[in-house]
């Protein structure tokens, strides 16, 4: 049996989304997770934000958020040992406070309200894998 021509404009379309949602195709740069990620899901008026900064947690700014997660500026040398309150190891996505967060390991999961998809957990895991550099 033949597609209609609008059925196959329909699939062709959700195909596109799923290959869309491939985490591989998207950059794992600060830049990049911050601006399509952090901000639009986490710096929300009820969360994250400069004037609500749930748990002193402000996410609004990229140096800002940089700075919570990964505890030190966006530049500065890393500081022997884990700044405390550090929610992201650099290189260590599986000791990364911010991974069991986003998952919701042992913890409620990040956002509360809309769970991030696994694509977007995924970048967020390979910029730490690989170093979670600012730049």
């Amino acid at each position: 049996m033949a597609l209609s021509p609008r059925c196959s404009l329909a699939l062709g379309f959700v195909a596109a989304l799923a290959a869309c949602d491939d985490a591989s195709d998207r950059p794992a740069d600060w830049g990049y997770v911050h601006a399509a990620i952090v901000e639009p899901s986490c710096a929300t008026a009820l969360c994250h934000s400069k004037s609500a900064a749930r748990a002193a947690v402000d996410l609004s700014t990229s140096a800002s958020a940089y700075a919570v997660l990964v505890g030190r500026v966006c530049g500065a040398p890393p500081l022997p040992g884990d700044p405390i309150g550090n929610f992201v190891r650099p290189g260590h996505p599986e000791s990364s406070r911010l991974m069991y967060l986003l998952r919701g390991d042992r913890t409620t999961v990040m956002p509360p309200d809309a769970p991030l998809p696994d694509g977007e957990i995924a970048v967020i895991e390979r910029w730490i894998l690989e170093g979670a550099s600012c730049e």
